[in-house]
């Protein structure tokens, strides 16, 4: 008896049996990381991008932009008295809004454009192909599909409103500067309506 035989060697079919199972538990791991990957991107109440998401979908589009100047148009989205939701409904009912926005959102844009929930009441759109007119008069018909579509919610009727604020993603334009620009169009918004005015002809408060 040699000594390999003496020590129990592994048979070939043995070895090749080895290396299948390790194949298949490589291929498993690295289906869960990009699941993983995946879900790290992904808000989990809305099925919507999250922050870390649409951070990554902007910044490819303000590649693209710079390569094929092409014109994306930013829009940032915040929900109008979501504090009194919680305070009168309920939290699940405010979780209910925020899935019915992220839904109407979803259904009100084009395949190829972006929507994200960024946290809390705070939402994102990147309009690929869009002129800040086009797009301007888009968000006002979204305002307006929002007010009309309440929400229902344990026998209650809960309305939903929102501001908005835009910017142009351009080839020469910081990614930093339209987010900028896009969030004090959406806090003047806010701010119009908090003073009793109606809805400004351009979103943004302008």
């Amino acid at each position: 008896m040699s000594s390999a035989d003496a020590l129990g060697a592994p048979s070939e079919t043995a070895d090749a049996g080895d290396v299948e199972e390790l194949r298949a538990a490589l291929a498993e791991a690295k289906a869960r990381i990009v699941q993983l990957e995946t879900l790290a991107h992904v808000d989990e109440l809305t099925g919507l991008l999250n922050r870390r998401g649409f951070r990554r979908e902007i910044e490819r589009a303000a590649s693209y932009s710079q390569r094929y100047d092409v014109a994306v148009v930013l829009v940032m989205i915040d929900l109008d008295g979501f504090k009194a939701i919680n305070d009168t409904h309920g939290h699940p009912a405010g979780d209910a809004a925020l899935v019915h926005v992220a839904k109407l959102l979803s259904s009100s844009v084009r395949a190829s454009d972006i929507v994200a929930r960024l946290g809390g009441d705070e939402f994102a759109l990147l309009l690929w192909h869009a002129d800040m007119a086009a797009a301007a008069g888009a968000m006002i018909k979204l305002q307006a599909k929002l007010g009309a579509s309440p929400l229902m919610f344990d026998g209650a009727q809960i309305g939903v409103r929102a501001s908005v604020g835009l910017s142009a993603l351009t080839a020469t334009r910081p990614i930093e500067e339209a987010i900028a620009e896009a969030d004090r169009h959406l806090y003047a918004a806010k701010q119009y309506r908090h003073a009793g005015g109606q809805e400004p002809g351009q979103p943004g408060g302008r």
